[in-house]
C-alpha cells in the first residue's frame, strides 16, 4: 500500500529523496537539500515522500495557492518506473488538495534534444493521467518548460504569481507556446 508522509530532516526519506533528485533531474534543475527543507517549513508547501510497505518509491514537492498546486518535483524512482507509482502519487496529490487545480511543468518535447525519449515519455505520462497542456510556457533564465494542468480553470496569472513565491533564480515568466 503506497502511502505519503513529510519529509523530517536528517532521516532516510531525505537520504532518499537526494539521491533521485540526482538522477531523476538534469543538474539544472535539481534543488538543494536546504532549498527543499527550507521551503518546506512554509505552511503552503507539502514535501512528501512515498512509500510502498516501507520502500521508499518517490517524493514530491508542492506549493499551493488560494485554488492551484504547483507540483514543481515529482519523482519515482528508477526501479519502479512504468509500475504505477507515479499515477498513484499523482491521485495522492489530488486528494491532498481537493477542488485545486493541479499544475505543473515539463521539458518540452523537442526532437534536437539529447533525452527527447524521456521527454515524449513524460508527456504521454501526464496525457494519460489526466493532465492537459495550457499552452503556456514557463520561461526561467534559458530555461522552457510546457505547463500542464488537471482540475477547473488555468489562470496564467495565478500560475505565475504562484511559482515565482519561490526564492530561487531568476523570476519566472509566461510566454504563449507555439
Amino acid at each position: 500500500m503506497l502511502t505519503a508522509r513529510s519529509i523530517i530532516e536528517g532521516t532516510d526519506d531525505e537520504l532518499e529523496m537526494m539521491r533521485l533528485m540526482e538522477t531523476a533531474f538534469p543538474p539544472n534543475e535539481q534543488a538543494t537539500l536546504e532549498f527543499l527543507t527550507t521551503q518546506a517549513k512554509r505552511d503552503e508547501v507539502t514535501l512528501l515522500a512515498y512509500r510502498d510497505e516501507g520502500r521508499f518509491c518517490g517524493f514530491a514537492f508542492m506549493i499551493e495557492g488560494t485554488d492551484l498546486v504547483y507540483v514543481l518535483y515529482l519523482a519515482v524512482d528508477e526501479t519502479l518506473r512504468s509500475k504505477g507509482y507515479g499515477a498513484r502519487m499523482l491521485a495522492d496529490i489530488e486528494l491532498h488538495f481537493p477542488g485545486k487545480t493541479i499544475t505543473l511543468d515539463i521539458e518540452p518535447v523537442e526532437e534536437a534534444a539529447p533525452n527527447v525519449v524521456q521527454r515524449k515519455k513524460r508527456r504521454e505520462f501526464y496525457l494519460r493521467n489526466g493532465f492537459i497542456p495550457t499552452g503556456w510556457i514557463n520561461c526561467c533564465g534559458d530555461d522552457r518548460f510546457e505547463v500542464f494542468a488537471k482540475g477547473p480553470d488555468f489562470e496564467p496569472n495565478r500560475f505565475l504569481s504562484l511559482i515565482n513565491e519561490l526564492p530561487e533564480g531568476p523570476d519566472k515568466t509566461l510566454a504563449r507556446a507555439d
